[in-house]
């Protein structure tokens, strides 16, 4: 019964984030002065790293996910353009302004 607990809770929590995303992004622009907010990525370090190390994370859950053979076709083939979108922004985020 608690491994039910455990992953309906985990579930609410990753959406909740998940509809949080747009929030965090305007409340990191709204603190860095407007439009020019965006340098609040480079001036703090420290939000840019979770930020990336969040992604990288959502990457090995939704990998981990589509080894489920019973998911249909189209959630794995979904989860697999999101991994290579994920991973193509990070390594494009890392190569622009490093870790």
């Amino acid at each position: 019964m608690r491994k039910e607990w455990f992953i309906s809770i985990g579930a609410m929590v990753l959406a909740f984030l998940g509809s949080q995303h747009h929030n965090l992004h305007m409340l990191l622009l709204s603190i860095g002065l407007g439009g020019s907010g965006g340098s609040l990525m480079t001036t703090v370090p420290l939000v840019r790293r979770a930020m990336l190390l969040l992604s990288l994370a959502m990457v090995a859950v939704i990998g981990y996910q589509m080894r489920d053979g019973t998911r249909p076709r189209s959630m794995r083939l979904t989860g697999a353009i999101s991994i290579i979108v994920t991973l193509g922004l990070t390594g494009w985020s890392i190569m622009q302004f490093g870790f």
